[in-house]
Order: C-alpha cells, then sequence, then structure tokens
C-alpha cells in the first residue's frame, strides 16, 4: 500500500463519520490511540511507536486547543450575561 492508499481510506471514513456534533468527541479518540499504544508497546518498532506518539501528541493538542476556546467563549457567554 502505498500512502496515498492510505489517504484514500482516511477520506473514504471521514465520509462515513456523523456530523461533527454527534461524532465521537476527539479526546475519545485519543483515549482511544493511548490505549492501542499502550497494547502494542513491543510489539511495534520504535520507530512506528515514536510515529504514533506524534500523531497523538498531535491530537491531544488539537483537542486541548479546542477545549481552552470552548472554555474561553463560555466565560465570555457568562460575563456577558452578568449584570
Amino acid at each position: 500500500m502505498t500512502q496515498d492508499d492510505i489517504l484514500d481510506m482516511f477520506r473514504t471514513h471521514a465520509e462515513t463519520l456523523q456530523p461533527a456534533a454527534d461524532a465521537p468527541a476527539l479526546s475519545a479518540v485519543i483515549l482511544d490511540l493511548a490505549q492501542m499504544l499502550a497494547e502494542s508497546r513491543g510489539k511495534l518498532s520504535k520507530e512506528n511507536f515514536e510515529t504514533l506518539i506524534c500523531i497523538g501528541g498531535a491530537l491531544y493538542r488539537e483537542g486541548k486547543s479546542g477545549f481552552d476556546a470552548r472554555s474561553d467563549l463560555a466565560d465570555i457567554m457568562k460575563r456577558s450575561a452578568e449584570p
């Protein structure tokens, strides 16, 4: 398989996902990846494991950024509703 084949698989899977509001939260995906990595430690090459850790780190950062943005928005909305 090539990288393009895998990207096609990602695209195909993405088209089957529910709308963002109904889709599993990014945090659930991160937890699934963490569990998979925990179970496969020692079964993957060091390079593959480290690559998946980098992917998990990027997902985690994106999820944290979204969480921070939602928290900031909630604070702004709360302050705007105060008399």
